[in-house]
């Protein structure tokens, strides 16, 4: 997550929904589980879209480490390189940042698919939306026949600009290219409450203890979200413990939109 993502505690009132909170839903984790298929037929890929380095471990590294385990070609679709994180704020240049968050994804992305296919679409920070047809177009022909494809991306109810945006664009995509799209929260585990989740589109991706490692060894790989600054080793990661915390359980969560009634 990156720019706008509000999850620096900098001392005023951040919005917070605790993780235990979710955990005491009784739809958390008792959703339909979620299947590597489309039409009835396995699915040959997945790909994820991320807006920024690290949404793709935090919100779909579980899923991204079944599917390669499974023997699907997997593609990670990075919309920005996350150059507006907060971590800037500590004296990194923008140009700086995106070299060493796209580093940190690659070694994130090598603990979850080793052999995973990396795409660079090159987006604006905090600005996806005024590029979402532009990356609505280069996903669509990334998917090319898509007959046989998995989509994850941000929710577009997520909250965040960007999560929506890339969320929206995966969407149009999808409707091209015919792939199977599932959307992942991220923002929206700590700033909307379980009532506000549509739970009957919702499904359930259960990971074992070493899926979790896994997920959790990628997330470590993000140092610059998860590691305080080095110039300021007492101070807040972007990513503090209380967020982290909504993406360290033995779940993940998915929401499929329900296909439209026949006319």
């Amino acid at each position: 997550m990156s720019a706008g993502a509000r999850f620096v505690d900098d001392g005023e009132a951040v919005p917070h929904t605790p993780v235990a909170t979710w955990q005491e839903h009784p739809s958390y984790g008792a959703r339909p589980l979620l299947d590597l298929t489309h039409h009835g037929e396995p699915c040959t890929r997945l790909v994820v879209l991320a807006a920024h380095p690290d949404d793709e471990s935090l919100g779909a590294g579980g899923l991204i480490a079944t599917a390669a385990a499974a023997g699907l070609s997997v593609y990670v679709a990075l919309l920005t390189a996350g150059e507006a994180s907060q971590y800037a704020a500590h004296g990194a240049t923008r140009h700086a940042l995106a070299t060493l968050r796209l580093a940190e994804m690659e070694n994130a992305l090598a603990r979850l698919a080793p052999d995973n296919f990396l795409a660079f679409l090159g987006a604006p920070d905090g600005a996806v939306a005024e590029s979402e047809e532009q990356v609505a177009r280069s996903l669509t022909d990334l998917l090319g026949d898509a007959s046989r494809t998995l989509l994850a991306a941000p929710w577009r109810q997520d909250g965040h600009p960007d999560h929506d945006a890339a969320g929206r664009a995966a969407a149009h995509a999808a409707r091209t290219s015919g792939a199977r799209l599932v959307e992942y929260p991220l923002l929206a585990w700590t700033h909307r409450s379980p009532d506000e989740l549509p739970w009957d589109d919702v499904l359930c991706l259960e990971l074992s203890p070493a899926l979790q490692e896994q997920k959790a060894a990628a997330i470590r790989a993000h140092v610059s979200q998860v590691r305080p600054p080095p110039n300021n080793p007492d101070g807040a990661p972007p990513l503090s413990g209380r967020v982290l915390g909504h993406f360290h359980t033995p779940f993940e969560h998915y929401l499929e939109a329900a296909p439209p009634a026949p006319s």
